[in-house]
């Protein structure tokens, strides 16, 4: 498996992060999701399994961030070895995915479900996107937690694939 997306220079770009458009905020929070593909996904595929983590958070909060996750499952999605996420498909193809929890949930509700765009506070930090192909439609219900999309992973992924990108401080 293989994820296609448009980064500038290694960055993400500023429309899905820390400086994009007001009308794609809420708060601090970036909500407008970035587009990708997953190409070479493999043969029996029923479902992607997606989540977004910000590991260089720990030395910041104590823990990584969960920026998002999310489920595309087959009566979303048709997996005939490719899949593309859309611009924007936390907010404006929500019925495309199940979403989860994301790190701001116990202190924002308001925005603790879905995408939330990077803010590195105090550098420039890399993130890494990880895209499961599961044999299995998960039954997660909506919202779920990330460590219950690990934990599906650990016995139903048939494949991974992870992309780092950085975001400006």
């Amino acid at each position: 498996m293989d994820i296609q997306m448009q980064l500038e220079d290694g960055y993400l770009s500023e429309r899905y992060a820390k400086r994009s458009d007001v009308m794609d905020r809420e708060g601090w929070a970036c909500r407008r999701s970035f587009p990708f593909a997953v190409t070479g996904i493999p043969e029996g595929t029923r479902a992607l399994g997606i989540l977004y983590m910000d590991w260089d958070s720990i030395p910041v909060c104590g823990f990584p961030w969960i920026h998002w996750c999310a489920v595309a499952t087959p009566a979303h999605a048709d997996f005939d070895g490719t899949w593309e996420a859309p611009d924007d498909l936390s907010r404006g193809c929500a019925a495309r995915i199940e979403q989860g929890y994301n790190s701001a949930c116990k202190s924002e509700p308001e925005i603790g479900v879905g995408y939330v765009g990077p803010c590195p506070p105090d550098a420039d930090h890399g993130y890494t996107l990880t895209i499961f192909a599961l044999d299995e439609d998960p039954q997660l219900g909506e919202p779920f937690w990330a460590s219950e999309l690990v934990d599906l992973a650990r016995e139903h992924a048939l494949e991974e694939v992870s992309l780092t990108m950085m975001a400006s401080c």
